[in-house]
Order: structure tokens, then sequence, then C-alpha cells
């Protein structure tokens, strides 16, 4: 659950700070109103106003739209990940958000409207799978601003055979830009898969001749330095960077995790760490009631899996 305590002015509409929590009133009375309406109880009366606990589920675009609000007031600078790539020198405060699109593109539209309403750009890595693969999807998001990234598997799909890998590679990405730009790539983690798609570039020297030859700025896993930059990712349905997690982290020495997403907001809020990212999959988030629990009976599903046969 996420809880945003909110300051109620009775003359202005303006929400003050509480608890690092930064939030609009009027938004988020908008986003829960009937959660506002059953909960909301007065926690203290001041000359300012009063205070409400709005108390909402995480992993709803509600609690997203939380999140970015919270982000803007904290980290002034947002890159994709293609211009923080090309940025020299790099930036010392930014936040840097991701979304991989593993499933379900419309969730990553809805998420990726909301970002465009409040300003903020993004990147979205979409696997090129029939059931993801949707062009007017991709090109609508790539209008909105924001930058698409194709989210590769191809070692995992030929079996570890590089040389189909890399064939298998090029075709797909010749697909993505066929409508939208693609400057950089991210691997599909795959857990169920032997196959660490990343050793595809795991030589130093092919890794920079075929990201040359194809015009690519940098896999996100392989070419950020990341060792002082906290990464946050909500892989298993959870804020723990390990739990349920195979392949979704990095090698950083600001381990973050959180027991809740009211405590990932009040971090957010306190800009902890002047250098994040995050790490999104839009399929978890829906403001659908009954798409809310059929996500968290999935996820729960997989994640006994990973732990059944020894993976998380």
């Amino acid at each position: 659950m996420v809880i945003a305590i909110l300051s109620i002015s009775p003359k202005r509409s303006v929400v003050k700070e509480s608890s690092e929590l930064y939030c609009l009133c009027m938004e988020a009375l908008l986003f829960c109103p009937k959660t506002c309406r059953q909960k909301k109880r007065t926690l203290k009366n001041s000359k300012r106003g009063y205070l409400f606990a709005c108390i909402m589920k995480d992993f709803t675009l509600n609690a997203y739209r939380l999140y970015l609000q919270a982000i803007k007031s904290s980290y002034p600078n947002f890159f994709r990940f293609d211009d923080y790539l090309k940025a020299d020198p790099k930036p010392e405060t930014f936040c840097l958000i991701r979304h991989d699109v593993d499933r379900k593109p419309k969730s990553a539209l809805k998420m990726a409207l909301l970002e465009n309403s409040l300003s903020v750009r993004s990147t979205y890595y979409f696997r090129t799978k029939p059931h993801t693969f949707r062009a007017e999807i991709i090109r609508e998001i790539y209008e909105k601003g924001h930058e698409i990234g194709y989210h590769y598997e191809s070692l995992s799909d030929s079996k570890g055979d590089m040389r189909r890998a890399l064939k298998d590679f090029k075709g797909n990405l010749a697909r993505l830009r066929a409508i939208a730009p693609v400057r950089t790539i991210a691997m599909h983690g795959r857990p169920f898969s032997p196959f660490d798609n990343r050793d595809m570039w795991r030589d130093s020297a092919d890794h920079k001749r075929i990201m040359e030859e194809l015009g690519i700025l940098g896999e996100v896993y392989l070419d950020i330095d990341y060792s002082d930059i906290a990464y946050i990712n909500d892989t298993g349905r959870n804020w723990s960077s390990m739990q349920s997690n195979i392949r979704d982290h990095v090698e950083s020495n600001v381990l973050r995790d959180f027991a809740s997403g009211s405590q990932l907001l009040q971090y957010i809020g306190s800009q902890r760490d002047p250098k994040i990212v995050l790490q999104i999959h839009p399929e978890r988030w829906t403001d659908s009631v009954r798409g809310y629990y059929v996500q968290w009976a999935t996820e729960w599903g997989i994640n006994r899996l990973k732990d059944l046969f020894g993976k998380s």
C-alpha cells in the first residue's frame, strides 16, 4: 500500500509537504475519491487546515503518478537512456526510468500517456513477440516523446547458438526501426532459460564492433557504470533488488530495498541518493480491480515457480 499524507488548506487547494511525501492534493482525490471518502480521517487540526490519510494500493497507475510527482519534486533532471549515454560529462543528479514491455503493450501506452501528461520522458524496451509487438502502440509512445528500445532475447530463442542469435537480433532490430528509431537495447531476463542474453556481448572487442556496426549507443545493463547509482526495480512485484529476481539487477554499491510503496515514496522525496534508475514493468500496473488481483495471482505463481526451481 502507498500511504500519502496530505495537508489540505481550507482556503486554497494546496498540498503541504508531510513526511517528505510529495503529491498534489486535488489530483490524489481524483485518483482514489472512493478510498479518500471512505478512509479519510482527521489526523491534526492546524491553522493551515487538516491532514488526511489517503491509502492507495501499490502497482496502480494512481500510485505511479504519485511516484512521478515525487521524482519531479526531487530530481530536476529526467533523461531517456539514449540521452544519458550521449551526455558528456554525465550529470551529477538525475533519474532514469525504463520500462520493459514483456506483456500487455496497452498497459505500456497508458503509462506513456500518464508520463506525457506530467512532462516526463522515459524509455520503453519492447520485445518483438506477437503479443507485444504492436506497431501502432510503439509509434504512439514514440510520438509522445519517449524513447523506444529493443528488449532482446535472441540468445534464449536461439538456444545458445551465437550465430543464429545475432541474425535474429539484427532482423528484429530492423523490424523495430521500421517503426521508430532504436539506439539502446536491454536484454530480457527469461528467468527459466539457461541462457543469459547479455552473453552475446561479453567479448569486449565484438561488443564494440557490433554496437558501432548496428548504430547502437549501448546495452543498458553493460554500458552504464552503476557503481554509484541506486537501481530500483519492480521485478517479482516487489521493491527488493534480489527477491524473486534472477537477472534484472546490476553491479552497484548503492543497494536500496523497500518493504512497501510508502517507503519507496518517502525515499524518493528525500533525495537520499542523487542518482537513481527505476525499472518498471507496465504489465504489473493497473487501476482495474479485476486486473490488479489477476496480476497479483500471476506474479505469486511465477515467484513460487522460481522458488521451486531454486532461482530466487
